[in-house]
């Protein structure tokens, strides 16, 4: 054979050589990994993305049917006879499918970690099978368990989900808790108990001899035999149970709505609570001020539309965030917080607002409350509210119930109540009525612009166009009479949240005042 010849042979026979070694490294390193390294890029990705796969080999499989991390979402979906055929046909498979699911994860001894269960209950039948999966999610290492009931029918949570010993996240949503004299739940640290008949006693056992961390409750979904006052009877209790104290040592945030926020006047040794947030409360003027006196590490407090307090007097040397919000009868506001860092108010005008030690770098955010048409007499009371109170720097407006603008330019001019409210930043946020309407959007800066002078001019809106609005408007010179905009420069812009559920562009403008 030529000398030439066998070169190029050799050469050939090498490179396949090479080729086969390389086939024989290039190796699936990834289905190689540890068990419970794939269930954590399962539990990632989306559950359609994880059923995908679970089609790429055998190993990938065998790691998506036994992933630790449940989740069966039914709420669209329900078995009553109400609905039609097709729909309740769906349902029943739906819920055979979980059965299987759950049956296997117990024959086989799989660990289920996290379960989130959402499903209709209207007959006893589905109320025994979700019993059945309960039973066997609790008899694995769970750590968190979220279930969420719909339908007629008031399912009543099974006693052995309170033997849970591993349990460290409960939420459940319409249900009913009765009293069982078995509780074993030494983990359970966070608890949310949404729309539910609850019985005191039970509820007492949780939070007397649970270490919990954080609890969120909401109002009973009946409030007809109120003893807590806001948890009636369940279930035939006797009369007058759950009267006594409730020890919470290690409670650090307590969210409650509504007529919860009673069970704060049956809890004691609160040394460690530092979030209380209360919304819809029916709680007093005194009740909250030796509530909040008596809390020695309290580091937020949060008040939504809590109508019955009047006069608020809040004094803590630990308070650093405060908030109210919608106080629609609040006529006077006393703050008594040497150490506080933010302060946020959404409210009306007219109240008193009284401060007597805050820090001087205290960041506070006044949210005024806009619910009909926008007109003069509504600038001329928020420059009088920004001037008198002295205290704001960041002013932001939320419009979505506003209605329209009617402002009498001469009226505003003629005004002598001083000079521009220095603020040190504007927000615009929820404008979508006014947010193509050039007259509207004009009319409102030159309102705000009279009443204050920010230093930035930040929004929040749907889409690009708007926000061009907003800066051809003021490069066109926006006047507030006295004092008229100098400079404008765009600061920033924020895409982030385009492509989530809000689709939001937010967008910083600089502006320089002669």
């Amino acid at each position: 054979m030529p000398t030439v010849r066998r070169n190029s042979c050799e050469k050939i026979m090498g490179f396949g050589e090479t080729v086969a070694k390389m086939q024989r490294v290039t190796i699936d390193r990834i289905s190689e990994l540890p068990e419970f390294i794939l269930h954590t890029i399962l539990v990632m990705l989306d559950p359609k993305e994880a059923g995908r796969a679970s089609v790429l080999s055998k190993r990938w499989y065998e790691a998506w049917s036994s992933i630790p991390v449940l989740n069966f979402q039914l709420q669209y979906f329900t078995t009553s006879m109400e609905v039609d055929f097709y729909e309740r046909g769906m349902a029943q498979r739906l819920m055979r499918f979980i059965d299987k699911t759950m049956q296997r994860y117990f024959t086989e001894k799989y660990k289920i970690t996290e379960m989130y269960l959402a499903v209709a209950i209207d007959d006893k039948k589905t109320a025994t099978l979700v019993d059945k999966w309960i039973m066997i999610a609790v008899q694995n290492p769970i750590q968190k368990l979220e279930i969420e009931f719909f339908g007629r029918y008031d399912y009543m949570l099974p006693e052995i989900l309170f033997c849970a010993k591993s349990l460290k996240y409960l939420k459940c949503s319409t249900f009913c808790l009765p009293y069982y004299e078995t509780m074993d739940l030494p983990s359970l640290e966070y608890l949310t108990l949404n729309q539910g008949l609850v019985d005191v006693d039970m509820l007492h056992k949780i939070i007397s001899f649970c270490p919990l961390v954080e609890l969120y409750m909401t109002s009973s979904r009946d409030h007809e035999n109120d003893s807590l006052p806001w948890m009636g009877k369940v279930n035939g209790g006797a009369e007058g149970r759950g009267s006594g104290t409730m020890q919470a040592p290690l409670l650090k945030k307590f969210v409650g709505y509504g007529y919860c926020a009673g069970l704060l006047s049956h809890m004691v040794a609160l040394k460690s609570l530092k979030k209380l947030e209360l919304e819809c409360a029916p709680i007093t003027d005194d009740i909250l001020s030796e509530l909040v006196y008596g809390l020695v590490a309290l580091e937020t407090l949060v008040l939504i539309d809590c109508s019955p307090l009047k006069c608020i007097k809040i004094s803590s040397n630990s308070l650093k965030q405060f908030r109210i919000e919608e106080g629609s009868d609040l006529m006077e506001v006393t703050i008594d917080t040497p150490n506080l860092l933010e302060f946020s108010y959404n409210c009306e005008m007219e109240i008193s607002l009284s401060l007597i030690s805050v820090l001087d770098h205290c960041n506070a955010q006044f949210c005024p409350l806009v619910e009909d048409s926008v007109n003069t007499v509504w600038f001329l009371r928020l420059k009088k509210f920004l001037i008198e109170m002295n205290l704001f720097n960041s002013l932001v407006m939320d419009l979505w119930q506003a209605t329209g603008i009617e402002v009498e330019m001469d009226q505003l001019r003629n005004d002598v109540t001083g000079p521009s409210y220095k603020l040190k930043e504007l927000k615009l946020c929820e404008i979508s009525v006014w947010e193509f309407n050039r007259f509207y959007l004009k009319a409102f800066l030159d309102g705000l612009f009279w009443c204050c002078h920010p230093d930035v001019l930040s929004t929040r809106l749907h889409t690009l166009d708007a926000n061009k609005l907003i800066l051809d408007i003021l490069k066109r010179k926006v006047q507030c009479w006295k004092h008229p905009l100098r400079s404008v420069e765009v600061e920033g812009v924020d895409c982030s949240n385009l492509f989530s559920e809000s689709s939001d562009i937010e967008v910083r403008f600089r502006l320089s005042w002669f």
